[in-house]
């Protein structure tokens, strides 16, 4: 019986030590582009090289971010970016410009090749947005495009773009999802402009 006993308190002293720590659940962004690809010779012959994408601080972090009414910023506890924001909105950037097929190629920024033009991109929103009573919540992207000659420095286009979804559930999951749309529609609008600006 006292053999019992001691192993039940020895159950309970160690039990009792032990903390929950709770499961961080990680988020992809993915785009998934439905590419329209026209005929844009004008571009054909020239090669491009993306620019890092600029962006805040706060999405050149894993930790995931919401901001409840006009300012107030938090970060969900057990929900994060499997990468960077920033990271990954520059490869969905170049995916999308190797699939539209207007330029002769598509350099990432590490790339030690010469290219004809430059594109840079600030990612100037990449956040789920509550109402002041948290019973509404919305996403929005907005990024900005500039094509730029790389021997000139010149300015060729230069666009902003956004898009702002309703998320379908109020929590991190709902708020990818919103993000991941709302990405979609900036990658599909501003390919439609730059194979425009190419024929």
């Amino acid at each position: 019986m006292s053999k019992i006993y001691i192993l039940l308190t020895l159950v309970l002293v160690f039990s009792s030590c032990s903390t929950s720590v709770p499961t961080i659940v990680k988020y992809k962004v993915a785009s998934n582009v439905d590419i329209n690809k026209f005929e844009a010779t004008k571009c054909k012959s020239k090669s491009v090289k993306v620019s890092s994408v600029l962006t805040s601080s706060s999405l050149m972090s894993k930790d995931m971010s919401y901001v409840q009414g006009d300012s107030k910023v938090f970060e969900y506890s057990e929900s994060a970016w499997l990468n960077n924001p920033n990271l990954s909105v520059s490869r969905e950037l170049v995916k999308m410009l190797r699939d539209i097929d207007i330029y002769k190629s598509v350099q990432e920024v590490k790339s030690r090749s010469k290219s004809d033009l430059i594109i840079e991109s600030t990612l100037e929103d990449f956040m789920q947005y509550y109402s002041n009573d948290l019973k509404s919540s919305f996403a929005v992207v907005q990024i900005n495009l500039t094509v730029i000659d790389s021997k000139t420095n010149e300015v060729l286009l230069s666009k902003t773009f956004k898009s702002k979804i309703k998320t379908k559930s109020l929590d991190a999951k709902g708020g990818v999802k919103a993000l991941n749309l709302a990405l979609k529609k900036v990658l599909e609008d501003s390919s439609a402009w730059l194979i425009e600006g190419c024929k």
